[in-house]
């Protein structure tokens, strides 16, 4: 019997068969996920994780250019709920990489700002993170990467319609009816 490269790839549980491409790319993301983690716990501080650390890399890059930083804005760019940002965030405030100050003209709004302890460890997470990211595409030529990219973009965008989050995109009848 002859395995798919997804059985070869570890997944024998059945759970990411040819015909369930959103599994696959779930337990892909699981994986890398971990991975990043791991790496940013071995090679920076086991205080963050991945996704911390790219927060943390968005607010220090805001800070820089005096760009205002609020929950909400990474609610947007992390595309996640108000209380798991909420819970991440405190988290990265306790650990002393950022402070969340009110604003004056809505005391609603929290300020986010990398701290000088955050704004160290930035430069170090960035390299990590890059370093993750050539072993990761390892051995992908540039033109299947891209192809990968604009497929993902495209699944990406179905899902977020299929979850309420988009509208479809008009179709070529009704545009040029």
């Amino acid at each position: 019997m002859t395995q798919t490269k997804t059985q070869q790839a570890g997944c024998t549980s059945g759970c990411c068969g040819e015909e369930h491409f959103g599994a696959l790319v779930a337990q892909t993301f699981r994986v890398i996920r971990r991975a990043l983690d791991a790496r940013i716990a071995a090679d920076v501080t086991p205080e963050l994780t991945g996704v911390r650390g790219m927060l943390l890399g968005e607010i220090v890059r805001a800070n820089k250019e005096n760009r205002d930083v609020y929950q909400r804005d990474v609610e947007h760019w992390m595309q996640i709920r108000r209380s798991s940002v909420t819970a991440v965030l405190q988290a990265m405030e306790q650990d002393g990489f950022i402070t969340r100050s009110s604003v004056a003209r809505d005391a609603r709004l929290k300020r986010l700002n990398a701290t000088a302890k955050g704004v160290a460890y930035h430069e170090r997470i960035r390299l990590s993170i890059a370093r993750f990211e050539r072993e990761l595409q390892r051995g992908v030529e540039p033109e299947r990467q891209a192809v990968a990219r604009a497929v993902l973009e495209q699944i990406l965008a179905n899902a977020q319609v299929l979850a309420g989050e988009a509208r479809p995109p008009e179709s070529k009848a009704a545009e040029n009816g």
